[in-house]
């Protein structure tokens, strides 16, 4: 079995922020871990610099500098892409060993192809894209490894996103080694434990989990005659067709179907059929027992994701009830993590701004309170918000000339209101893992359960080019 996960102290820390609004006035409330260094407010991996620094992935020096331009060595590629992965096992320092040795026990042990670790020669970015992609089960040459790393959008090249403009014979920096692991955690794509993985293979049919009687495997007209036409058809980041099921949260259900087959189900409602009993609602004890890690270790994540019995199956939590809040469950193979998007990413923005109505009156339903109805109007001020941030590159309630909240809203044509709230999130790669955020930051999920909320609009926008991608507005709405 292998595991991967993403810890939540290590996604965006500072990007979930709420406002909170019964009556056309409130507050705004934000968290941030803010860590600066003389020289890179300009650079262009400013931000990235700041991501690893706040999770310990990287420091900067005594004299309050971080020095991005500076060249790295293999043996500080390494311990930097081992801490950001701390699922690898990295052996403790031996008394009077030199620091990297562990570090090179480690790669060793996970057959990845280190080359220099007396530090006798430059260490070029095609030595760095060979770890990578030996960190993802591929063994393979400079150029293959620097055509993986673009192909599956681990880098962008410094000229250009070609093997040309890559620079693989180019030394490596601080700077440039930082972006190659955060593109890798950011793209989510898995790492593997050891160099030579490769996929495994799947049952045709596995029932290890029935979703409304559904299992992987079963053809798509079997669905239909079980479940009935869908009330959606929408596109999904892997290439499968999800068939939206909504007519009663109760039994919400997203069947995703491919080649005429089902490869993926999904639902944050409790109409799983599964054995152990891991399902939304279940504890994170029996989540954990799956999985076949400690109690301890899932309670570190918001989204674990993990193989088993030919499955990958993603667990997304609730950590502030310590219960399993969603699940998904893919045909080994066909996973979301690091599958390029065969839709147009317009196309899957829509579908993900109908899903996060739906993730939220499921949620809403589990906890009793009434179910929020689509709002056009508001969805167009969440939609022209988020496509603003993305498209000028600022994350925030406010925009850089002042417009807060409740312009757009006047401007979307709506003057007035009972209650208002707006919850926004960026760098999530989808519906799921973006009410995943907001279901475990406690004031985001007061906006979510909010009991006088009648109304949600939702507006999400991708822009490759920006600073994290995907970027997601919600605004409630209770009209006066």
């Amino acid at each position: 079995m292998r595991t991967i996960g993403e810890k939540f102290r290590q996604l965006f820390p500072a990007l979930l922020i709420v406002v909170v609004l019964a009556t056309g006035g409130g507050a705004f409330a934000a968290g941030a871990d803010n860590v600066s260094f003389k020289d890179v407010g300009n650079h262009w991996a400013k931000s990235v610099i700041e991501w690893a620094a706040v999770n310990g992935i990287a420091n900067g020096f005594d004299d309050g500098m971080f020095r991005p331009n500076l060249k790295i060595s293999e043996r500080e590629f390494l311990a930097l892409v081992l801490r950001a992965f701390p699922e690898y096992e990295v052996p403790e320092q031996k008394a009077g060993e030199p620091w990297h040795v562990r570090y090179y026990a480690a790669a060793k042990r996970l057959n990845w192809p280190v080359v220099d670790m007396e530090a006798k020669r430059e260490y070029t970015r095609g030595d760095a894209a060979r770890i990578i992609a030996a960190a993802h089960g591929k063994l393979l040459t400079v150029d293959e490894a620097v055509r993986y790393l673009l192909d599956n959008g681990l880098a962008k090249g410094k000229t250009s996103a070609t093997p040309e403009g890559f620079g693989a014979g180019d030394p490596l920096t601080r700077a440039e080694a930082l972006t190659f692991i955060f593109n890798v955690k950011h793209a989510g794509t898995s790492a593997n434990q050891g160099g030579t993985g490769g996929a495994a293979e799947t049952a045709a049919r596995n029932t290890d989990f029935a979703l409304r009687g559904i299992v992987i495997g079963d053809g798509e007209q079997a669905v239909l005659a079980a479940l009935g036409e869908p009330d959606r058809r929408e596109p999904s980041e892997a290439g499968y067709t999800w068939l939206v099921y909504n007519a009663d949260y109760a039994d919400f259900a997203q069947i995703g179907v491919s080649g005429g087959r089902v490869a993926a189900l999904f639902s944050s409602a409790g109409v799983w059929a599964q054995p152990d009993g891991v399902k939304p609602g279940a504890s994170l004890q029996t989540a954990a027992g799956h999985a076949g890690i400690s109690l301890e270790t899932l309670k570190e994540y918001e989204v674990y994701t993990y193989e088993k019995n030919g499955l990958r199956i993603t667990l997304y939590l609730d950590l502030l009830t310590s219960t399993v809040e969603g699940l998904l469950v893919e045909q080994d193979g066909k996973g979301s993590g690091g599958t390029r998007a065969s839709a147009p990413r317009e196309e899957l923005a829509r579908a993900y701004e109908r899903q996060l109505l739906d993730l939220t009156n499921v949620f809403r339903l589990k906890h009793g309170l009434n179910e929020l109805a689509w709002h056009d109007m508001a969805a167009k001020a969440a939609r022209l918000h988020s496509e603003d941030m993305a498209e000028r590159g600022y994350f925030d309630h406010v925009s850089p000339e002042g417009a807060n909240p409740w312009d757009r809203m006047a401007s979307a044509g709506i003057g007035d209101y009972r209650a208002y709230g707006e919850n926004i999130a960026a760098g999530y790669r989808n519906a799921f893992e973006a009410h995943t955020g907001w279901v475990n930051s406690s004031g985001h999920r007061k906006n979510l359960l909010h009991e006088r909320f009648e109304s949600l609009g939702v507006g999400v926008k991708h822009n490759p080019d920006s600073e994290y991608g995907w970027y997601y507005t919600q605004n409630f709405y209770t009209p006066r």
